[in-house]
């Protein structure tokens, strides 16, 4: 962590379960922003696992 004062280290160290969780539901909602925003511009895409979460994100919405 770049310090030399354990104190730091030892504070920072280690991440809570709500922390975890927090991260988790942070990034699924950028996840989801980027799909919202990718099916804005086009429905479909020639790349097959893309195409498919976007049919999915699609179909969630009606």
């Amino acid at each position: 962590m770049g310090h030399i004062d354990g104190s730091v280290q030892a504070r920072y160290s280690h991440i809570t379960r709500e922390m975890r969780d927090d991260l988790v539901a942070n990034l699924t909602g950028e996840w989801e922003a980027a799909l919202d925003a990718r099916l804005a511009m086009c429905p479909t895409s020639p790349v097959a696992v893309l195409n498919d979460l976007l049919r999915e994100r699609l179909r969630a919405r009606r």
